[in-house]
């Protein structure tokens, strides 16, 4: 298989555009780990350390928010090379890689502050012992 010339300015325009998907679909699914099971009425976001996926879910969004900003940063950086080029016939791509690459940036280090600010680790005691013991909710 051939591989892209990237010295061209519309094939920069298309991959711009596509990292910057990439990263947009990294943020829903960020967005979708860190909000799960938020309590508004506390303004807590409770999750288990012990038991089931809900174990995995911080080291998940601790690898997500980076990957979310290094393809947010990759297709706003190809948008922009890439962007008023007069050999570009392909000038929306360039304009839809660099501001959805910009919405990726800003947007990822939000979900993160928030995860930091409002998690919670789900400790609970059971009846029959005096030892502390997550549940999984």
């Amino acid at each position: 298989m051939k591989m892209p010339n990237f010295r061209l300015y519309d094939t920069q325009a298309t991959f711009g555009m596509l990292a910057s998907f990439a990263g947009l679909a990294c943020i829903a699914v960020l967005a979708l780990a860190v909000l799960k099971n938020l309590d508004t009425t506390n303004w807590v976001i409770p999750y288990n350390t012990q038991i089931g996926l809900s174990q995995y879910r911080k080291p998940f969004i601790l690898a997500m928010t980076p990957v979310a900003v290094i393809l947010g940063a990759s297709g706003g950086i190809l948008g922009f090379r890439s962007l008023g080029q007069s050999r570009n016939t392909k000038q929306g791509r360039s304009w839809l890689g660099m501001t959805l690459g910009a919405v990726t940036i800003a947007v990822a280090p939000v979900l993160f502050a928030t995860w930091m600010q409002l998690s919670e680790p789900m400790i609970i005691e059971r009846p029959d012992s005096g030892k502390s013991v997550a549940v999984a909710s």
